[in-house]
């Protein structure tokens, strides 16, 4: 059974009317609407549809068992890195484990035939780690260009300026990005995954490149990723089905423009933009975890940092979690599901002196074509 969430306050606020008012409508004392507020006393239930029409709501709604249709979607913003300072051990962290060097290796080498010098310009490169990756495997005489605000470009600068290498940075935001230089490879890594207007800056990718230029990006499909967890010692039907994300993400998708699939619909995007020679490919990297690995307390630690298992599950912290699902559109007894999800697999990482083996399978789609 979901918890109720009495709405009556948050409505009478929007309908800009007093306690006092609404007590009057219902025949009852403003002590008993001020108690109804608090959570201290429930409304008797046969008062239930009178205040439900009086708010022009369903019973559900009233009760906080499903969002509230009039309510106002709150963006997230994400498109604004901004919104990430401060996260970038957690982003280093993940993107460890994106790629097997020697597959980032062929993938330059014999899908791209890159054998000469090239300029290569990064969106959104966070704190340079990508960049180190792909000039130590491009040709001598590479340039690496990253594109991002000033609190990433800054942790970039420190991380690959005592390096030989040849990096620059702009500080800027993707979609106001200008710059009279071309490049002869324009890359994201998970980036338009957070962009509200992913098709502005596949063409902003465009823009940057040469004639005959490369536009690659590297993405997720949030089904995918969702379904890529294995954990021995839970059940995997559970883990997959526990929650269904879908009602969220369409959400995110009609409001913000912010697209769960868009690793998916890259190429489609680019033919549409005028690409040639388009291509599609999946990376292979999974991240697979055991006791007796040389580095397992490592990637066991770094695997419940990334995804907020070290975090606190408790009542306290529950309701803007169960708030922010429903803003979106879930309701109160899906949103308590997930909070479960996680609690259960947070309370499994934490146990002391326990041994976990799990899996863990980005799904990187890799996306590319020539200008």
């Amino acid at each position: 059974m979901a918890t109720v969430k009495l709405k009556i306050a948050e409505l009478r606020k929007e309908k800009r009317i007093g306690q006092q008012e609404l007590a009057d409508v219902l025949g009852v004392s403003f002590q008993s609407v001020s108690k109804w507020e608090t959570g201290t006393t429930m409304p008797d239930i046969t008062l239930l549809p009178n205040i439900a029409e009086f708010f022009n709501v369903t019973v559900d709604e009233l009760l906080g068992l499903k969002p509230l249709r009039q309510q106002e979607y709150v963006p997230r913003n994400t498109d604004n890195h901004d919104t990430q300072n401060g996260k970038a051990d957690k982003l280093y962290k993940n993107k460890k484990y994106f790629w097997n060097d020697d597959y980032l290796r062929f993938l330059i080498n014999s899908v791209w035939n890159i054998d000469k010098p090239i300029d290569v310009i990064d969106f959104r490169c966070c704190d340079g780690y990508f960049g180190q990756q792909l000039l130590g495997i491009l040709p001598k005489g590479s340039t690496y260009t990253g594109v991002d605000n000033e609190y990433y470009t800054k942790k970039a600068k420190l991380e690959l300026g005592s390096s030989v290498l040849d990096a620059n940075f702009i500080v800027s935001d993707i979609y106001s990005l200008e710059t009279d230089k071309q490049y002869d490879l324009a890359i994201c890594q998970c980036s338009l995954r957070h962009m509200n207007k992913p098709l502005e800056v596949l063409e902003k990718m465009i823009t940057t490149v040469k004639k005959g230029g490369i536009v690659a990006c590297i993405e997720v499909n949030r089904e995918f990723e969702n379904d890529g967890l294995y954990i021995d010692g839970i059940d995997y039907d559970y883990l997959c089905t526990s929650f269904d994300f879908h009602e969220f993400w369409r959400k995110e998708l009609k409001c913000e423009g912010r697209d769960y699939a868009i690793g998916m619909r890259l190429p489609f995007y680019m033919q549409q933009l005028g690409l040639q020679d388009i291509d599609i490919r999946m990376n292979d990297r999974v991240m697979y975890v055991n006791p007796e690995m040389h580095e397992y307390e490592e990637m066991v630690q770094d695997f419940i940092e990334i995804n907020g298992y070290d975090k606190s599950f408790h009542n306290s912290n529950q309701e803007g979690t169960i708030e922010f699902l429903m803003n979106r559109g879930v309701d109160r007894a899906q949103a308590e599901n997930y909070i479960q999800k996680q609690s259960i697999i947070a309370e499994f990482f934490q146990k002391p002196d326990f041994e976990k083996s799990f899996l863990k399978v980005q799904g990187l789609l890799i996306a590319y074509g020539r200008k």
